[in-house]
């Protein structure tokens, strides 16, 4: 059960109730200032995380995005920073119609990026690598040949992929590749519109620098291919591109396992079921997402 915000925080604030609104990393409530809705955040993150993803709030919101940027805050207190946010009204995208959904969400998603492009001055966030270094890393092949005994299967749909995605990639000098800032989960639940406008776009928790592809990592979860194929209609990709959409995909996933496994924390089966989602291991009906005109 997650614990309610110290009360001398209400205090330092100026706010009153708290309704909790959950978050996966940072976590969110909803309180009152006035006759005003504000969302307050208790941060996960050090302060330096914190630093850049306000300044970039910042310069996206100054693009003529609706975004939350901070109105108090950081202020440090029991432990936690915490920020005051004004709240977002809206609702997510219908998905009763589900190809719609994710075609008018591409289509937006390559307008943000076009956006994104005039952002400068953002370096890597900590502790977030592109595929070409997560891929390039020998470490993956240690803790893979520590923990091959005790999870073999596991083990091995990971190297798979892992060697899998090296051959793929090979010859792409994606090192010379530019990059951008992405989102990092442009997701429905992310998303707010109100009378068919777009009202928000939350959780910039998992942004960063990236190949501008990238962002097609949680969008796409190895199956909305129509948020792709809207995207390129609008923003063209180069062969390359193309060419990288799984191994990208399945690099971060086994980057993500390869920690998990390090720490000691026990997956619940999220990353391999998502590595075998369209992977051809799963027999000659399945096949990954490559093709030169991406179909």
């Amino acid at each position: 059960m997650t614990p309610p915000p110290p009360a001398d925080l209400f205090k330092k604030l100026r706010v009153d109730g708290a309704v909790l609104l959950g978050g996966r990393l940072n976590q969110h409530w909803l309180v009152d200032s006035g006759r005003e809705r504000l969302v307050l955040r208790r941060w996960s993150q050090p302060v330096a995380e914190i630093e850049y993803e306000l300044r970039l709030l910042g310069s996206v919101a100054a693009l003529g995005w609706p975004v939350a940027t901070a109105v108090d805050g950081p202020v440090e207190m029991a432990g936690h920073w915490w920020s005051l946010f004004p709240f977002l009204p809206g609702e997510p995208p219908s998905v009763e119609d589900p190809v719609a959904e994710q075609r008018a969400r591409g289509r937006l998603l390559a307008e943000f990026h076009g956006s994104l492009t005039q952002l400068s001055g953002f370096g890597q966030r900590r502790n977030w690598r592109r595929c070409e270094e997560i891929l390039g890393d020998p470490t993956l092949d240690g803790v893979l040949a520590q923990h091959e005994a005790e999870r073999p299967e596991e083990v091995r749909i990971l190297r798979w992929h892992l060697d899998r995605s090296r051959e793929r990639v090979a010859g792409l000098r994606l090192q010379d590749r530019p990059g951008i800032i992405v989102h990092g989960d442009f997701a429905p639940w992310n998303l707010r519109f109100k009378n068919g406008a777009l009202s928000g776009i939350l959780d910039f928790e998992l942004a960063h620098w990236d190949h501008r592809i990238g962002d097609f990592a949680l969008s796409w979860r190895g199956k909305y291919d129509e948020v792709i194929h809207a995207y390129a209609e609008v923003s063209p990709l180069e062969p390359e591109e193309w060419e990288l959409i799984t191994p990208l995909w399945w690099a971060g996933l086994v980057d993500a396992a390869c920690q998990s496994l390090v720490q000691g924390v026990q997956d619940d089966g999220w990353i391999i079921r998502k590595l075998l989602q369209r992977s051809p291991l799963m027999g000659p009906d399945s096949r990954d997402f490559l093709c030169s005109n991406g179909r």
